[in-house]
């Protein structure tokens, strides 16, 4: 309930902010846009931020400084973490509950397991970023809080592909505007989240689209991009963003997957997991194959990360949409 989440907002002092792992941009955007909120209410405000922010989203922390790991002694009266529809999804070293106090969930996935103390989620909206927005006008606020147009106005241009997507209502349009009469610049958010490509970029493109493979009688497009592709290509993870949308857009394609193989380092040391990327056209709920495979997300777009090889993975998925199409 939204008034819970109002309640920990007003009482509280000391907060801690975080995104789910592998920050997108809304997730990023609305852990900003509520870290400045909370400060113009008087709160103190931190983002937990252990890894790495993609180039593509640094525009977005005008000056925010992340801590990787929480320093020893510090407590929290409250943590929130933007835009998570699972327990897997949370950031790599997230404290626990003796330093976050109880954890406030505020996401728009309608996919998603019990994470979290306190949640507020609104299935509606098509970015985390409005569901903020919510909260800035619910704790009596006259206006955006200085510096929270921009990151707020990224989280909701990516999550509905430019306003291009299903999810995208007339409020979502006028919020849009709204957000760039209070100082988003539409132009540059666009360039940095959709249009600057490097030559590498364009080269790991090439090769992931050689890696096509038409499944289930041409109803699912599949496709792959391994470290020695990287490598060869002098790419990095943060290039493979966004691909997974054009392996829906093959004509026929009513799901569009894309396997990843994702390189963790933890305690244990360096391993290979596999990222699932997932996008529907709609007649097909992808969210229900994340969720079975650990993940969550929309009908149109969801995800998972698997701790198995990739052909593990693909075989895993594989299953999965048999249990689709059947």
């Amino acid at each position: 309930m939204i008034e819970d989440v109002l309640e920990v907002a007003r009482n509280g002092e000391r907060f801690l902010v975080a995104c789910h792992r592998r920050p997108d941009a809304d997730s990023l955007g609305s852990a900003l846009g509520l870290i400045k909120t909370l400060r113009a209410i008087g709160k103190e405000a931190t983002l937990f931020m252990p890894e790495e922010i993609p180039d593509s989203l640094l525009f977005l922390m005008d000056g925010e400084q992340g801590l990787a790991q929480v320093p020893d002694g510090v407590r929290y009266d409250a943590t929130w973490v933007m835009d998570i529809a699972a327990k897997a999804l949370l950031p790599p070293g997230f404290p626990g509950p003796e330093v976050t106090g109880p954890v406030v969930i505020i996401d728009h996935h309608h996919a998603h397991d019990d994470v979290g103390d306190v949640v507020y989620r609104d299935t509606d909206s098509a970015a985390t970023g409005e569901v903020v927005v919510q909260l800035i006008e619910e704790l009596g606020l006259e206006s955006l809080p200085e510096g929270s147009a921009t990151p707020l106005y990224a989280a909701i241009v990516s999550d509905t592909g430019g306003f291009r997507y299903a999810t995208t209502r007339p409020a979502t349009l006028r919020l849009g505007a709204r957000l760039v009469e209070e100082g988003a610049d539409p132009w540059h958010v666009a360039y940095q989240l959709f249009e600057r490509w490097e030559p590498a970029r364009l080269r790991l493109l090439s090769a992931i689209i050689a890696t096509l493979e038409m499944a289930f009688d041409g109803r699912v497009a599949i496709m792959r991009v391994t470290r020695e592709m990287l490598d060869i290509c002098g790419a990095n993870d943060d290039m493979v963003e966004g691909m997974v949308n054009y392996a829906r857009r093959v004509e026929g394609a009513e799901i569009g997957a894309l396997l990843w193989e994702w390189r963790v380092r933890d305690a244990g040391g360096d391993h290979i997991e596999t990222k699932i990327s997932l996008r529907s056209r709609g007649n097909v709920d992808v969210s229900v194959i994340a969720t079975a495979l650990n993940g969550g997300g929309h009908r149109a777009a969801a995800a998972t990360q698997l701790r198995i090889t990739i052909d593990e993975a693909d075989e895993q998925l594989r299953s999965e949409l048999a249990k689709q199409f059947a």
